[in-house]
């Protein structure tokens, strides 16, 4: 594996993050921080299959064999080493790296008491601020696979998969640098996608078979290398939600900036699905001492008093009632709100909103996409139909423009 690197094109047409592939097209690794908001001072590592070497401190080795124990303790800023056979030593820093083309380690957090997941390929592990840094050096394509377990779960169609990969794939390396400073790229938390570790056939805890991650897999290998761009030849913000309600937003509406591919779109393909109805009752005292005290309405005045209580968003709106002091992005967060698509209805002493869609409506909307993948439509239709104007390329085709 070669590590992935950021590149920068100065030919007015620009590309920010490039990714090499070797000459057999296999993907590269990217950094993935784990644990990061743990506060880890314990671990124990496995080999799920395949042998490991362990290097410390860039000197001693030792061989880790399929179902071998290390136990990992800091101490005093340092790394105390235990196995099975005994205590090994203290070091600044632990590489744990398959010895074939192919490995996966178990972790299991021991301080503070964790759930243990499996990852692919190896393990560094230093001590920052006094705590264990964990940081999984993975093949991106695992890691995209990993990231869809995830996101998605195992209960959707192949082609639905493919679509994921390239989307978990271009958000990732346009958020390649996120975490730079802290010597890896991306972490496992929300923010940089919610990564659990490898995309495996079996539960890690019980050894039941699953149905699914060999699909998953596969999905990321068949589309190794394809991400989309925008008309600037810049990875787009692949931005995508659960349920869009029938009708996506601008980017506008919702993150301030406009981007050409993050426009309204109609989808009917969701509106059957599971997340694209729902419902909240708000006592009507409760919601009009609301937008006069946080936004100044004048509830005393009797038209802006009727247009709170029977508001109707027939098509995706930025604002309440056209009332700009009002974003309906503020009205969802204040409230926790599934969306910002709602209506609102007067119902004796309580008002009813009445939504659709769950999410912020920006980008892909997952479950009209599986839905579209249900019905045959094949992965590159279903990116288009959502990122209007953004192009898919595969990374290894843009190689010439390094020479």
């Amino acid at each position: 594996m070669i590590p992935l690197r950021t590149i920068i094109l100065s030919l007015g047409l620009t590309i920010a993050t490039l990714v090499t592939y070797d000459v057999q097209g296999s993907g590269a690794a990217v950094n993935i921080g784990l644990l990061s908001t743990k506060k880890q001072t314990s671990v124990i590592l496995t080999p799920l299959f395949g042998d490991y070497l362990v290097n410390f401190d860039d000197k001693e080795e030792y061989q880790l064999k399929n179902q071998d124990l290390l136990h990992l303790v800091m101490v005093d800023g340092k790394i105390t080493a235990k196995t099975l056979s005994g205590h090994i030593g203290s070091f600044l820093s632990i590489t744990i790296s398959p010895l074939g083309s192919n490995g996966s380690l178990k972790l299991k957090p021991v301080i503070p008491y964790g759930k243990t997941r499996a990852y692919d390929d190896a393990l560094k592990i230093s001590v920052k601020d006094d705590v264990l840094q964990v940081i999984n050096e993975v093949n991106i394509d695992k890691y995209v696979a990993g990231v869809i377990v995830s996101e998605v779960g195992l209960n959707t169609t192949f082609e639905y998969y493919k679509v994921q990969s390239i989307i978990c794939r271009t958000f990732a390396l346009s958020n390649f640098r996120r975490h730079e400073e802290e010597d890896f790229q991306l972490c496992d938390k929300v923010h940089c996608q919610v990564y659990g570790g490898r995309c495996g056939a079996e539960d890690i805890a019980t050894g039941a078979k699953l149905k699914g991650p060999g699909d998953i897999l596969d999905a990321a290998l068949q589309t190794s290398g394809l991400v989309l761009i925008d008309t600037a030849i810049e990875l787009i913000n692949a931005s995508f939600h659960s349920n869009c309600g029938g009708q996506t937003v601008n980017s506008e509406f919702v993150w301030t900036e406009a981007k050409t591919y993050l426009k309204s779109v109609n989808d009917p393909y969701c509106l059957n699905q599971k997340q694209a109805k729902w419902q909240k009752t708000i006592p009507k005292i409760k919601w009009l001492n609301y937008l006069e005290r946080v936004y100044a309405y004048p509830v005393n005045d009797k038209k802006m008093k009727k247009q709170a209580l029977s508001f109707t968003q027939k098509y995706r709106l930025e604002y309440f009632n056209n009332y700009k002091a009002i974003k309906l992005i503020a009205i969802r967060k204040d409230w926790r709100l599934r969306s910002t698509f709602f209506s609102v209805k007067e119902s004796g002493n309580n008002i009813i909103l009445s939504g659709r869609g769950f999410g912020h409506g920006v980008g892909l909307c997952q479950e009209g996409a599986m839905r579209m993948a249900d019905l045959g439509r094949p992965y590159k239709e279903i990116l288009h139909y959502y990122y209007k104007d953004a192009s898919l390329i595969d990374i290894a085709s843009l190689r010439y423009l390094l020479k």
